[in-house]
């Protein structure tokens, strides 16, 4: 017998469409988002909106203010350097216990995000650039057989996911990322493990420089 799948009720249906667009770059940061406007885009009542909104909040994904309403998140300098801190240490330690336990897909997998990264840096892709980026450092706690790693790395990657959308398009940008996934993926091919590490920090902190900081909330 094959397995029944259970529709998404409304408000799962609305999370994961305000999710989407958050992380893609469709809503920009700290845009404001009001429940009236929600419900005709979705053509639904206000409830379920409200719902979605509150389960966005707890991810840290949408800001409700009192008084003022709901905000697509809008973080500061410190926070996103933080967040990089964050993944400079998580990031390194989910590449080894990705070669641990199942090395030969987790490869694979790494090859396959940055031969496509190149196809979509060449056709000025940049949205599709972008997924792939994601993609590829997913991949580091997809196959690491580590539920913490990966509940861990969960509770950022769609704040790491809508950064990464308000980058700077320029072509040095987006040239570098791609160069330094190359790195890492040969430095792990030939089980230079520190070097990969090491380069793999240097990646994760340098986002920052990458960032349109006009975009930053201008809090402290």
């Amino acid at each position: 017998m094959k397995s029944i799948t259970r529709p998404k009720n409304l408000k799962e249906q609305i999370t994961s469409g305000l999710r989407k667009s958050i992380v893609s770059g469709e809503y920009s940061l700290g845009q404001p988002l009001s429940e009236s406007y929600l419900s005709e885009v979705f053509n639904v009542s206000k409830t379920p909106v409200r719902e979605a909104l509150f389960t966005l909040k707890q991810e840290g994904l949408i800001d409700i203010i009192p008084q003022k309403g709901s905000f697509v998140f809008q973080p500061d300098e410190a926070s996103i350097q933080e967040l990089c801190q964050f993944r400079s240490y998580l990031e390194p330690i989910a590449i080894v216990e990705s070669l641990r336990n199942n090395r030969d897909e987790f490869m694979e997998n790494l090859e396959v995000c940055i031969v496509k990264m190149s196809h979509k840096y060449r056709s000025k892709d940049f949205a599709g650039f972008l997924e792939l980026d994601s993609e590829f450092h997913e991949s580091f706690f997809r196959y690491c057989g580590n539920t913490l790693l990966q509940k861990s790395y969960h509770l950022v990657q769609y704040h790491i996911g809508a950064i990464r959308s308000h980058l700077t398009s320029t072509d040095d940008a987006f040239e570098d990322i791609i160069e330094d996934h190359r790195a890492i993926y040969q430095y792990l091919l030939v089980d230079d493990i520190d070097n990969a590490q090491q380069y793999l920090k240097n990646h994760v902190l340098d986002i920052k420089s990458l960032v349109d900081t006009s975009l930053l909330s201008n809090s402290a």
